[in-house]
């Protein structure tokens, strides 16, 4: 059952509170090798198989002693799951979750690369890999983490028949819940959205969406596009608002340490860490 509903607004009211300056040499020695430059983590497994697992990911006898959802990453456009999730799998895994990724979205002359394919057709694929996730945790839900695309894929995913029962969070990472963004239009939809309500479908009231945005955002343009509207399971957070001095941009949030540990409080605000306010990627 998620812990998110009842944690929302203590952990919203915590933010600012929990902000502190990053402080170099304080981090210790985790079982999984951490990559924070997106750089380094995409040059080292941008052309690497599709198949390959970012470090702590898709750990199928996994458990998590604290009794939480199993989490599934769901990586941007024209990325593959090593790349995109060579930070935030392994720091989440190094805190005890059960993390699981794949690529989705190959086109037939993509290569290694995912997030290119039709929209409904990468729903449809992230699908069975949920019910892997689940028959081999013993879970009966998992969270989604998506970033820019992938918050889209997710939000597609719970619109197929009976996949909303099985997620308890969505969280999304700059993704453009509008369908719109600077570098085109996001168009497929599953079904057509109604009145009111996300490009990607209807909101489920079972489901948590927590949105993380940030101000310098020059992929999904305007940054509000990033957002929801708010309502009792909605939860939009401006990284800015956290860290005024932050310059991250849209590649940037899927390797920060700010908004890792904003994703661990929401999914987890019975055991809150501190947020950093650090040097993170503009880009």
């Amino acid at each position: 059952m998620s812990r998110l509903r009842s944690g929302l607004a203590a952990a919203a009211t915590a933010l600012a509170a929990a902000c502190v300056l990053l402080v170099p040499g304080t981090a210790q020695a985790a079982p999984f090798p951490v990559t924070t430059n997106p750089d380094e983590a995409i040059a080292a497994h941008y052309l690497g198989p599709a198949t390959e697992s970012p470090a702590g990911s898709n750990r199928f006898g996994c458990r998590d002693r604290e009794g939480r959802d199993p989490i599934v990453l769901l990586h941007a456009t024209a990325m593959n799951q090593s790349a995109n999730w060579a930070y935030l799998a392994p720091t989440l895994a190094n805190a005890g979750y059960c993390v699981f990724s794949t690529t989705y979205g190959q086109a037939s002359w993509s290569g290694t690369t995912g997030g290119l394919g039709n929209k409904e057709r990468s729903a449809r694929q992230v699908g069975p890999f949920i019910d892997n996730v689940l028959a081999a945790t013993g879970a009966t839900k998992v969270d989604l983490i998506g970033h820019s695309q992938g918050g889209a894929i997710a939000q597609l995913v719970t619109q197929l028949p009976g996949r909303a029962a099985q997620v308890d969070t969505i969280v999304a990472l700059s993704a453009s819940h509008q369908g719109f963004s600077r570098v085109g239009s996001i168009t497929d939809r599953l079904p057509a959205r109604a009145p009111g309500q996300s490009y990607w479908g209807p909101r489920h009231p079972s489901i948590d969406y927590v949105n993380f945005a940030t101000r310098y955002d020059k992929i999904s343009t305007p940054y509000q596009v990033t957002l929801m509207t708010p309502g009792p399971n909605v939860v939009n957070t401006l990284v800015q608002d956290v860290c005024p001095a932050s310059k991250i941009g849209h590649v940037g949030m899927a390797y920060s340490p700010t908004v890792a540990a904003l994703v661990r409080n929401a999914l987890d605000p019975d055991h809150s860490v501190p947020v950093v306010c650090g040097s993170d990627y503009p880009f």
